[in-house]
């Protein structure tokens, strides 16, 4: 994937970039989350408009370097530290869907 942020724009309440693959192919993704481990920044992306049941539930995700404009996404190499990150990932995500904040969002009362 090309490792800046190209045009970030927004798609309804959804931050949206678009992405290169190794291929030259270019797609928008959909910023999922963006979360600190081990003292390093990750971002998470999934296809805005997937054309395979496979690529609904992939998600990239890119270390991000920098500050302000000169932020980088940087391709994650170790595959080991992919899986912590994605492991971490789920378990923020999984306590935010079980948050009153998430309730609130759903329309549910407390």
């Amino acid at each position: 994937m090309k490792n800046e942020l190209d045009e970030e724009y927004e798609y309804g309440e959804e931050q949206m970039i678009e992405l290169e693959d190794e291929d030259g192919n270019i797609a928008p993704y959909m910023h999922v989350g963006t979360i600190p481990y081990k003292g390093e920044w990750y971002c998470f992306f999934r296809k805005a408009e997937p054309e395979t049941e496979e690529e609904e539930d992939e998600v990239v995700i890119f270390l991000l370097r920098g500050e302000g404009e000169e932020q980088e996404l940087v391709t994650l190499e170790d595959d080991a530290l992919m899986d912590e990150v994605f492991a971490e990932f789920c378990k923020e995500y999984e306590a935010y869907e079980n948050s009153e904040d998430a309730k609130k969002l759903d329309g549910a009362d407390s």
